[in-house]
């Protein structure tokens, strides 16, 4: 396996530092990182992580499929991917509202998947691989097993980005995902998440009252030790990318991540 990391978390860690960002891509490959990963919207300054030897693992992008399928957005993050040569995307399809005007969360859902299936026909053709990932919002169609599975149904060739600390959110079991979607996973976002008491920064609010607070690889309640234990068991090989948006430092969230990560990894 190989550690990389959230280009935004590097950026935040370059204003940290008083540096510019190339600046921090050095001291970032140095900790042992090899790879950022981007997002499709911001994403200035991403096309120089190359030249400092770090690679774009993959780029995701927020969509709205739930109220329209753009097919220009869709080309423009491919087209990105491509000029970034990564071979992976992540699409998070879109949300559910408040209030939905008479439209049922079901119809909703099977227009984000017909959204992911345009966008996995689009990344197919260019040699991409499509994945989605558990994503922690109460609105959001994917949060729980489920709905990641019914998006895996209904897109046949999709894949997963397994985020190790999002399962808490919807209060399932981490490694009973990791052992559902094992078959499926080419690409993981590793994610902790102290919860057994309080931490430091922007904390996350779930829907059954608990609270996850953001925290570097190993120092919180996620089971990463086993997590990459079954991933090497599973002949997993790919990018594990340290990720704590939300972070009181992110400098100091990327020292520790690798620190406990340059063991394991």
């Amino acid at each position: 396996m190989k550690a990389g990391t959230f280009y935004h978390h590097i950026r935040q860690a370059a204003a940290e530092r008083g540096e510019t960002p190339e600046q921090t891509f050095a001291y970032v490959r140095a900790l042992g990182f090899e790879a950022a990963e981007v997002d499709a919207d911001d994403h200035e300054g991403a096309e120089l992580l190359g030249a400092h030897g770090i690679a774009v693992a993959s780029i995701y992008r927020n969509y709205a499929w739930q109220e329209e399928i753009v097919e220009a957005d869709m080309e423009e993050h491919v087209r990105l991917a491509v000029d970034l040569g990564t071979d992976k995307i992540m699409a998070i399809p879109g949300f559910f509202g408040e209030h939905d005007n008479g439209i049922t969360r079901e119809e909703k859902r099977k227009r984000m998947a017909e959204g992911m299936r345009r966008l996995y026909g689009l990344a197919s053709q260019s040699g991409l691989t499509l994945t989605i990932e558990d994503y922690d919002n109460a609105l959001s169609p994917i949060s729980t097993m489920e709905g990641m599975q019914f998006f895996l149904d209904a897109v046949p060739g999709l894949q997963v980005a397994f985020d190790t600390g999002n399962f808490a959110y919807s209060g399932e079991d981490v490694l009973a995902a990791e052992k559902a979607f094992a078959g499926r996973i080419v690409h993981v976002h590793l994610k902790d998440r102290l919860y057994s008491r309080s931490g430091s920064g922007d904390p996350c609010r779930c829907p059954g009252g608990r609270t996850l607070w953001p925290c570097a690889v190993g120092e919180g309640d996620i089971p990463m030790e086993e997590l990459l234990n079954r991933l090497k068991a599973n002949g997993y090989g790919g990018y594990v990318m340290a990720e704590f948006f939300g972070a009181a430092s992110y400098a100091d969230a990327l020292m520790k991540s690798m620190e406990f990560l340059r063991e394991r990894v």
